[in-house]
């Protein structure tokens, strides 16, 4: 009995080895697979703040030589802050981003002056753009993370200008001014980076002229209406921003 229990068991043994020995060979582990980094999406809907320097360049011409003989041209030029916010939407194609944009900001860049243009006659200005609001186009190419741009469009400024001309021999003062919201155009160029999925940053110059207006001549003695002048208004702003893109 013993005998066939340890021939059955060598058996069983042997055929055990023999089948490990049929079985192929282990396969290799293969190596992960490489994913490469994910390309940045500029499409969709975002929302920023920006900020920065505002130089506004305004002047007023004399053009009927009301103030002065020699119709003389007063300009001004000031440098201050902005800030405000923005919204707008990107589209994809490739590396090509294109979209639209609209912003709202504060101007800090009020300028005054008092010219005395001869021993009877001084003149004080004051030109100021309060607000800017824009709707504009965005084109560029997109270096993954990095976009190029430029922009432009309709711009909207609220103005407030006002031009004194004080006679001291006849005790007239003549008054120019204007209070209004006008319209005019923008340009400008920038880089924008998504250093997150959400977030980007930029850096943007713009520049916008709201046109030139024709205002008529004010004054105490009701003897200059049939006087005019033309103002005019231009900004060049130098801007910073952070958006969230959903």
């Amino acid at each position: 009995m013993k005998k066939f229990l340890l021939a059955t068991v060598s058996m069983v043994a042997l055929a055990s080895v023999g089948r490990a020995a049929d079985l192929p060979a282990a396969m290799p582990a293969k190596a992960p697979m490489y994913m490469p980094a994910p390309v940045a999406d500029w499409t969709g809907v975002y929302l920023g703040i920006q900020g920065g320097v505002a130089s506004q360049h305004a002047f007023f011409d004399d053009t009927d030589c009301f103030v002065t003989n020699n119709c003389r041209h007063f300009d001004r030029q000031k440098t201050g802050g902005t800030a405000g916010g923005l919204a707008g939407y990107n589209w994809q194609q490739g590396n090509f981003v294109y979209g639209v944009e609209g912003d709202w900001s504060w101007i800090g860049a009020r300028a005054n002056q008092l010219a005395i243009v001869d021993t009877n006659t001084s003149v004080s200005t004051s030109f100021d753009v309060n607000w800017l609001a824009t709707l504009r186009g965005r084109a560029g190419l997109a270096f993954d993370a990095t976009l190029a741009y430029v922009t432009g469009g309709l711009a909207l400024g609220h103005v407030k200008n006002n031009v004194d001309a004080i006679f001291a021999g006849s005790g007239q003062v003549a008054s120019f001014s204007q209070n209004r919201t006008k319209v005019g155009w923008t340009a400008g160029v920038g880089v924008e980076h998504m250093f997150s999925r959400h977030w980007t940053a930029r850096a943007e110059f713009r520049y916008v002229d709201l046109g030139k207006t024709t205002v008529s001549c004010r004054d105490n003695l009701g003897s200059c209406v049939s006087y005019r002048g033309d103002f005019s208004n231009t900004l060049k702003l130098g801007l910073v921003g952070l958006a969230y893109k959903f």
